[in-house]
């Protein structure tokens, strides 16, 4: 059994690791391409990129060490049996639940520590990722206005901003939106039909005219108060260089375990069971969605190693890996019903350990349809086998 064992693991770390590798990098590529087009802009040290792309690491590895479980299992398994070692095992009296249960080992081994990934090296890595890309955007952002897009280089200081063209003539910015103070729970909306971005030293202001500011009145969540101006000046926070600072986030996607579940009973505390639509309430479900998908994702692993063993299994002596393409497949739908349960768990329109849990429940039950298939088919070929060598 230990031979057994130590064999199968051995055929599933070198498909596991390139799998791990690749899907890392592909799933990096689209981060790549967009910060090389903010250091473009910005004229900032290439070394930033290099540091942002190590802190965005953990966020990616969380998610492909699930993908990469499966596929290693399928490639590992889909060998064995391409080249008959299965048959050989079985003829030898290695049953099914033999093969399973190295693997279920592995599975369970790559749960733990996804798990340690997603407590640990993912809420640090956000937070340097945040502080730094925060430090880089706050650089002088006259390079990189765009007409039509919204920007948000200030968006970690509640504030982001969007104008739709530029005056030919005067170059003054032209219907402008902005909105100020969004994580307050007291946001404010601002348009104006014109716009000044000036810089003064390390500040950066823009002064808008003939606009409107849209407030909400406290006490009254469904009133806002609207005040006409001529002219209003907002201060932007942008330096010249860029400028290391000490920055905690109080995203729940960037706290550990713990602080998130002391973000839950806090929130919980400001506000009623008949609330849904506050700002508390939004960040409730979002804290309380965040907090199940640190369970949810390391714990795909276990589930995709329930699925992957019979997949594997499943390869014509032709060497076509159906196994392969249907775990594919698997994978595609699994993290399309995490986003379709994170988005609707925000929303308040399912509960959040039901919509992060789905996924998993889902490939389970898939999985376990394969196990008992499997164990079935091992269990007829046993009895055919007794046949064949009585008659």
């Amino acid at each position: 059994m230990k031979i057994l064992t130590k064999y199968t693991i051995k055929e599933f770390i070198p498909p596991f690791l390139a799998s791990l590798l690749c899907l890392t990098l592909i799933l990096l590529l689209e981060e790549i391409f967009r910060l090389t087009r903010l250091f473009v802009k910005k004229g900032v040290s290439p070394l930033y990129l290099l540091e942002l792309l190590i802190y965005v690491l953990p966020a990616t590895i969380v998610v492909t060490i699930p993908m990469s479980t499966l596929i290693g299992i399928l490639i590992a398994f889909g060998r064995l049996s391409t080249d008959n070692e299965i048959t050989a095992m079985r003829a030898h009296g290695v049953s099914f639940q033999q093969l399973l249960v190295p693997m279920l080992i592995t599975s369970v081994f790559l749960s733990v520590i996804d798990l340690v990934f997603m407590d640990y090296a993912l809420p640090h890595g956000n937070a340097a990722y945040s502080s730094l890309k925060r430090d880089i955007s706050r650089k002088n952002p006259s390079f990189v206005l765009e007409e039509g897009m919204v920007m948000k280089e200030m968006e970690s200081k509640g504030k982001i901003w969007m104008f739709e063209r530029t005056h030919p003539e005067t170059g003054r910015l032209l219907d402008v939106k902005l909105w100020d103070a969004i994580w307050s729970g007291q946001p404010r909306f601002v348009e104006s039909k014109q716009a000044v971005l000036s810089f003064e030293k390390t500040h950066a202001w823009l002064d808008l005219y003939d606009g409107r500011t849209y407030e909400l009145v406290p006490d009254k969540t469904e009133a806002y108060r609207i005040t006409s101006f001529e002219e209003n000046r907002i201060l932007l926070d942008v330096v010249e260089n860029v400028k290391r600072s000490e920055f905690e986030s109080q995203s729940p996607r960037s706290m550990p375990i713990g602080k998130l579940r002391h973000r839950i009973h806090e929130l919980k505390k400001q506000i009623t069971p008949s609330d849904k639509k506050s700002y508390q309430a939004i960040q409730l479900r979002y804290a309380k969605v965040e907090y199940h998908k640190k369970f949810s994702i390391p714990f795909a692993c276990l589930f995709f190693g329930f699925i992957g063993v019979p997949l594997g299994l499943m390869v014509k002596k032709s060497g076509r890996m159906v196994g392969l393409g249907i775990g594919l497949t698997l994978i595609v739908i699994y993290y399309l019903l995490l986003q379709l349960g994170q988005s609707l768990g925000i929303n308040g329109k399912m509960t959040a350990w039901v919509a992060m849990w789905t996924p998993n429940i889902f490939t389970g039950f898939i999985g376990l349809m394969f196990l008992i298939r499997s164990i079935i088919q091992d269990k007829v070929n046993k009895v055919q086998t007794l046949s064949g060598e009585v008659n």
